[in-house]
């Protein structure tokens, strides 16, 4: 049995506690799903959706090593299930799904099972057939690379509109890289140093979001937390990302009342950002709910839980249920035109300087209606398996979930390479670009590229904090 769980590891259908929570969702699957065929809107189809999304997670779990899938699959969860299944109860307070977002399902239940095929056939047949799975490394952090690192994550972000346009997209590679590499190292002889350093750029995304109003950062470090914490089998510390999740819905619903606001006053104080922020919530979670509260008594008096529960839907997407309402009924096939930029994706604009924008997100959002007709600065994104369909039918959207699965696998083994071995800060760094829903396939491979690069530059440096690693 030893022999043949060495000769087939990357086949996750052999270990005995796997074969165990598959017979139990096995059993729950069968009593929420027995009906998903026999209603087109049934809401056993999300279930067995969220099912299939969850199979991959709930295997690394039960053999404690993680993959690529178990995090694309469980973000498809999250980001789209999770969000639909929140919206249909909560905010519709509905038994069924509507027709549009039924059909969507159909589709991901099909899109997800190509995409889990491919990932899996790449995987035994192409990329990890002769590997052995390691242990995953800790990479070593010496006082000053701590402080080099902390306190670019930290300082940079003051000046992110001084920094000309062409390196944005590499600033934000590089620092998601070095809040991955804080939170994937250790620093023997400077654990308090960094711990108060980790504290300081947690402060540095709340101040981004005062600064801007936009959450990406507060996310991203969420992201962040939570996939470390599996890695290393620390979950007592999935209490943090929960919490800013929690957070991130409560001020989803205010938002855009604090762009606006900071955006007609720019010399507000942090101060002054703070109380706007603070006045603008007690305004939404505590007037708002005892007015509703005193109108309608005999009514749902769950106001601050729905109020979460909608800012939980907002972070949601759903493109791709527009997308196959509307192509080709209302909108023509694309006919690969949000492809085009994949020739030259990996030409920096530095070097080209004439290289044509791509403005997909923004022509997207005009033609789905997601946004007005003369908006023409609001981007508006779109996930793969909608990019596929948009362009070439049902052909394209398959073909596409085929690829990924591929390609999701193909960057997994990018990120052994890099160092030679299994580190969790290449695992994170690799993950990030192939484990967003809504993102098109160029963007994909374009972060990618710029992830590598971006780490090829420091690749000798990575090296030696590897060396000076002792499987700790």
């Amino acid at each position: 049995m030893a022999t043949l769980v060495k000769k087939f590891n990357v086949i996750p259908f052999i270990n005995p506690y796997t074969l165990f929570a598959l017979v139990i969702l096995g059993g729950v699957l069968n009593f929420l799903v027995y009906d998903s065929w026999s209603s087109q809107t049934s809401m056993s189809k999300l279930y067995l959706l969220m099912c299939i999304q969850l199979i991959p997670f709930i295997i690394c779990f039960t053999r404690q090593h993680f993959d690529y899938l178990a995090f694309v699959m469980f973000n498809h969860f999250f980001t789209f299930s999770l969000g639909k299944l929140n919206h249909l109860r909560m905010n519709l307070k509905v038994d069924e799904i509507y027709p549009a977002a039924a059909r969507a399902i159909d589709e991901l239940i099909l899109c997800s099972i190509l995409l889990i095929i491919g990932y899996y056939f790449s995987r035994q047949f192409i990329f990890f057939r002769f590997v052995n799975k390691e242990k995953y490394q800790l990479l070593s952090l010496n006082r000053t690379q701590l402080v080099l690192v902390a306190g670019y994550v930290i300082f940079v972000p003051l000046f992110l509109g001084y920094l000309p346009s062409y390196v944005i997209t590499a600033h934000f590679a590089t620092m998601a890289a070095d809040m991955v590499l804080l939170l994937c190292s250790f620093s023997p002889g400077s654990e308090t140093l960094s711990r108060y350093l980790k504290l300081g750029v947690a402060f540095s995304t709340v101040w981004y979001f005062l600064s801007t109003g936009f959450l990406t950062m507060v996310g991203n470090l969420a992201g962040y937390i939570f996939i470390a914490s599996c890695l290393q089998k620390k979950y007592k510390q999935l209490l943090l990302p929960l919490c800013l999740g929690i957070v991130a819905c409560l001020v989803q619903n205010v938002k855009q009342d604090y762009r606006i606001n900071i955006r007609e006053n720019p010399t507000l104080s942090v101060q002054d950002r703070l109380d706007l922020l603070g006045n603008l919530l007690f305004v939404k979670y505590v007037e708002d709910v005892d007015l509703e509260e005193e109108e309608f008594e005999n009514e749902d008096k769950e106001g601050v839980s729905n109020e979460i529960s909608k800012g939980f839907a907002r972070a949601g997407d759903d493109s791709l249920e527009v997308v196959l309402e509307k192509t080709p009924k209302e909108i023509p096939f694309w006919e690969g035109e949000s492809y085009s930029g994949l020739p030259y994706i990996f030409i920096p604009r530095a070097i080209w300087n004439d290289k044509p924008s791509r403005h997909i997100w923004n022509k997207f959002g005009r033609t789905y209606g997601f946004i007005g007709s003369n908006d023409y600065q609001t981007s508006v994104g779109v996930g793969y398996f909608a990019e596929g369909y948009m362009n070439f039918g049902y052909l394209g959207m398959y073909t596409i979930a085929l690829l990924m699965g591929l390609l999701i696998a193909g960057i997994e083994r990018l990120s052994y390479y890099f160092l030679g071995g299994y580190y969790y800060f290449t695992f994170m760094c690799f993950l990030m670009p192939v484990m967003t829903y809504a993102s098109d396939l160029t963007t994909v491979i374009n972060s990618t590229f710029v992830i590598s690069m971006v780490l090829i530059i420091f690749r000798t440096q990575f090296k030696k904090m590897a060396r000076a690693d002792d499987y700790s």
